[in-house]
């Protein structure tokens, strides 16, 4: 195990291109540093929460763990309704099956595929339009030039915990006649103008999956302040059943069960050190754009509160010297498992590139296409420490410096580089290799 130290020593001395773990030099982070490393603090009092579930005897439908976290979250957003399910793109289906949209339905090209693939699985058209380039959010212009006949609502996503204009789209649907669901599992704990993320348009959705801000290993939850269809949802999430023996909806398993419940409670109650540490960490990133040129920290919009859970930043290759794909891939050999969210984009994605009616990309990209090569996200969260940020900054640093040798070695070994011995994401039995990142929601 190399100490903290050594790494520190590794990180300064690496002053030349082949001293790069890429092309066969130490990795700076024998075991890496992650996006979205899942966090369990107190695991003893978790596992004792888990213990009471098992002894309860009631591990599902609804228990008393479940009852419980949806009290909970309902009352942290002021929303009447919180609804938990299995996970959030379930969530997606079933507040989309509960409102009754039918036809196409306008989300961001610039978001994970399942935003997209949870209406076309329940036979919805995805319709992919702009993003705004200072916020990485629909753009409501681009939105609403995609609106026809066939249009039954809005998807915007608040994406990185950056809140969409909440304002301006409940305006555009109230206009053309459109419901508005938005895809909020970035942004559990965000505000705008000090309205909390929940209370938007006819429902938001919620994700708890392990790497999100607030987990419960897997889970998701609709939140609304609509009554009846707060009542459909719990239907739709529980077989459509009404009654002992009604069934008065076709619907499906969505139930988040007790011991995710659980963990998720138990994830809340750490809220605040996790916000803390995730501020503490933008901060330190903050520092490093400063006196590193070509690479930016994406701010949060003004009016804003964010969770600070995904900590994204923009590449200038030509100020920087190097592509968002060489930084990533040099800097995941190194142990800094980099990201590039969220390539190659839903458009350019199986089963949509391959329409040609043109029906999922009516307007053009533009916004959408530049940052999808040069968007990354670096490691952040309670399991990175401000120091190991620092470490990161010196080494992004050193590698500015020594773009130019870096682009040599990188053409003279012609892609034959080197990955970390822990990089899952590694190609195995290609030659040439050929990075393979592939996203998590």
């Amino acid at each position: 195990m190399i100490t903290v130290a050594e790494m520190k020593t590794a990180a300064e001395t690496k002053i030349t291109a082949e001293q790069f773990a890429i092309f066969g030099g130490v990795p700076l982070f024998s075991e890496p540093l992650h996006v979205g490393q899942p966090v369990l603090s107190d695991r003893e009092q978790l596992l004792a929460d888990f213990d009471a579930v098992m002894q309860s005897g009631q591990l599902t439908n609804h228990g008393p763990k479940v009852r419980e976290f949806e009290s909970t979250v309902a009352c942290m957003t002021s929303v009447r309704h919180c609804i938990a399910t299995c996970n959030a793109t379930i969530a997606l289906q079933i507040a989309a099956r509960a409102m009754g949209l039918t036809g196409e339905v306008i989300m961001p090209a610039f978001t994970f595929i399942a935003t997209a693939h949870a209406m076309e699985w329940i036979g919805l058209t995805p319709v992919f339009a702009d993003v705004d380039p200072a916020t990485h959010t629909l753009d409501a212009d681009s939105a609403e030039a995609c609106i026809t006949s066939r249009t039954s609502a809005i998807l915007p996503v608040h994406l990185w915990g950056h809140v969409c204009r909440p304002e301006q789209f409940a305006s555009m649907c109230k206009r053309h006649g459109l419901r508005l669901l938005f895809d909020s599992s970035h942004a559990f704990g965000c505000q705008s103008n000090g309205v909390s993320t929940g209370a938007f348009g006819d429902a938001e959705v919620f994700s708890f999956h392990a790497t999100k801000f607030i987990h419960a290993f897997e889970g998701g939850a609709i939140m609304t302040n609509d009554d009846q269809l707060a009542e459909r949802c719990r239907r739709l999430r529980a077989f459509g059943i009404s009654g002992l023996t009604e069934v008065s909806d076709v619907g499906t398993n969505g139930k988040m069960h007790e011991l995710s419940a659980a963990a998720g409670l138990r994830s809340i109650k750490s809220m605040p050190a996790i916000l803390t540490a995730n501020t503490d960490n933008r901060r330190a990133y903050a520092d490093i754009c400063d006196t590193v040129s070509g690479l930016s920290l994406t701010p949060v919009p003004r009016g804003n509160f964010s969770n600070n859970q995904y900590l994204v930043f923009t590449l200038d290759e030509h100020r920087f010297g190097l592509s968002r794909d060489q930084l990533v891939s040099i800097l995941r050999a190194e142990g800094v498992f980099a990201r590039s969210y969220f390539a190659p984009g839903c458009h350019r994605s199986e089963p949509y590139r391959s329409d040609s009616t043109g029906r999922h990309v009516p307007v053009p990209l533009p916004v959408s296409e530049q940052l999808l090569n040069s968007v990354l996200q670096l490691p952040t969260g309670m399991a990175v420490s401000v120091g190991q940020i620092r470490q990161i900054g010196r080494l992004i640093a050193s590698l500015h410096r020594t773009c130019h040798q870096i682009q040599r070695l990188w053409s003279l070994c012609d892609g034959r580089v080197k990955y970390h011995h822990a990089d899952a994401a590694a190609p195995r039995n290609l030659t040439p290799p050929v990075p393979a990142f592939r996203e998590a929601g």
